[in-house]
């Protein structure tokens, strides 16, 4: 009971919504950037991070020059580390893992 009335604090149901959606929306990058072949691209969606702890945004797209799969978290640095490597284990392939600057470029990690 404790959390439902801390929630009705917080608003109805759809000012929740619309607050979590408001947050995510600020932290949507500009464009994603593919890490296989460098193609920046606006056409992607904000991803369901609720059972994410530690992302406070996630977003994916698929490139439209070279068809793979690119995804943007946005958290706590050791948490977009482990949902990246989480992410390549269940694709059951090397990603091109990498981060993207600000200026929307992708910056690839060296091993």
């Amino acid at each position: 009971m404790v959390g439902n009335q801390q929630a009705k604090r917080r608003g109805t149901q759809e000012q929740r919504i619309a607050q979590a959606k408001a947050k995510t929306d600020a932290l949507r990058p500009e464009k994603l950037v593919c890490g296989a072949c460098k193609t920046a691209f606006t056409d992607f969606d904000a991803m369901d991070t609720r059972n994410m702890k530690g992302i406070r945004a996630a977003f994916g797209g698929i490139c439209p020059s070279c068809g793979e799969t690119v995804l943007a978290f946005s958290g706590d640095q050791d948490a977009v580390a482990d949902a990246m490597i989480a992410w390549q284990d269940a694709m059951g392939s090397e990603g091109k893992l990498g981060m993207q600057s600000r200026g929307s470029e992708h910056i690839p990690f060296e091993d």
